[in-house]
């Protein structure tokens, strides 16, 4: 982390938790994302999962 703050254009500081759950956010099946981090149990892979899906208006 201290690395990545100095040489790159990060502000926050983050955690080996934040990027597991990056991982899982990034990839959109969640079958797939659940294997990556190795999760038994798909309800904690969504949990990790932090992107929110878009949803378009109706007419």
């Amino acid at each position: 982390m201290k690395r990545a703050l100095k040489e790159t254009a990060l502000k926050d500081k983050f955690t080996m938790h934040d990027l597991r759950a990056k991982c899982a956010s990034d990839i959109k099946d969640e079958k797939d994302a659940q294997k990556l981090l190795a999760h038994a149990n798909l309800s904690m892979t969504k949990r990790y999962r932090r992107k929110v899906d878009i949803v378009l208006p109706g007419r």
